[in-house]
């Protein structure tokens, strides 16, 4: 066997052993347990410079899907057809069951795997992701992957990990892998004993819904990748993506922007047990008001000066700011 031959399949490998870790603990502990997707979507969206226009009647696809509430979410919202694409079956039995409860017609969840889907080339107009590609053991592939099943001219949404807001949060981390090593059960004790209040918070984030879930999700995970806002933008130049804009923004320019925005009074309600961030971006939503002109927006491409100072300006919130979102363009 061939040196490149050999290298090729010990990377295989690894991919395998990552996703059998990864499917098996979301598999038995689905993420999220529920989410009130409303309160956050609207002034998100308005980030990234997303109108209804580029997901209504449209094909859409969630990378990833957990337990479909993104999904749905669309799918109640005025998309044509929403596809979700997840291995785990727990989150897939979840999101099935949403459907079934909700009668909702225009939706369906596959099983497949996010680095080697088994779907068209240019079919969907709309294709996002959110925070799953960085637990996989090649998300550049996976963004590849989006882009090869978006149309040209289609939308490429991905959210993942942040190397600056997570710093914080990955020394805990790292202390209960090193007290637990790998079982997955040991870390999650670690975590709850020795950090419960970010557990807390977190939980009032999700309004007290998904107590044991926020602790595997943040402590028990088996696999996980950190990106930068730089790195992201030259994959969207490898692959033909153009910036669109960004959730939390990328440049200090769009800021007195976002919080003039209506929609930031929703999603606030996302800021529970984050108080400290709740009056601030209450006091910034007070003075900004009404002072910038309510229109849609097109974000320009942020600098990589820029780029780094933002996510600089994140690491107090990292708790809250963990993953951060990327939309582009598919221009060919």
């Amino acid at each position: 066997m061939s040196e490149t031959a050999q290298g090729q399949e010990h990377y295989e490998a690894r991919i395998s052993e990552i996703r059998e870790r990864v499917v098996g603990m979301y598999t038995k502990v689905p993420w999220p347990g529920t989410r009130e997707t409303d309160e956050e979507m609207g002034w998100r969206l308005r980030c990234l410079g997303i109108t209804p226009d580029d997901f209504t009647d449209k094909q859409v696809v969630e990378v990833g899907c957990g337990t479909g509430d993104y999904a749905l979410w669309y799918a109640t919202h005025g998309a044509g057809h929403v596809t979700g694409v997840d291995l785990s079956d727990g989150s897939l039995a979840k999101a099935n069951q949403k459907v079934k409860d909700n009668s909702i017609e225009n939706a369906k969840f596959v099983k497949q795997d996010v680095l080697k889907m088994d779907l068209p080339d240019n079919h969907f107009d709309y294709a996002f992701s959110v925070g799953v590609l960085h637990h996989t053991g090649d998300p550049f592939r996976g963004f590849q992957e989006m882009v090869r099943i978006a149309k040209p001219g289609g939308i490429v949404i991905v959210s993942l990990y942040n190397n600056y807001s997570r710093f914080l949060l990955n020394v805990r981390q790292r202390i209960c892998r090193f007290l637990g090593g790998d079982d997955i059960h040991a870390r999650v004790r670690w975590g709850k004993r020795l950090f419960p209040f970010s557990v807390r918070k977190l939980n009032k984030r999700y309004h007290g819904l998904n107590y044991e879930e926020i602790l595997y999700d943040t402590y028990g995970f088996p696999h996980e990748t950190l990106h930068t806002g730089n790195e992201i933008l030259k994959w969207f130049d490898k692959t033909g993506i153009e910036y669109m804009g960004s959730f939390a923004p990328l440049r200090f320019q769009d800021y007195p922007y976002i919080f003039s925005l209506p929609e930031y009074k929703e999603f606030r309600k996302s800021f529970d047990g984050f108080p400290v961030m709740r009056a601030v971006g209450n006091g910034l939503s007070k003075m900004l008001g009404g002072k910038d002109k309510i229109t849609d927006r097109k974000f320009k491409r942020p600098s990589a000066l820029n780029t780094i100072l933002c996510q600089l300006a994140w690491v107090p919130f990292g708790l809250r700011i963990s993953c951060f979102t990327l939309a582009g363009r598919k221009v060919r």
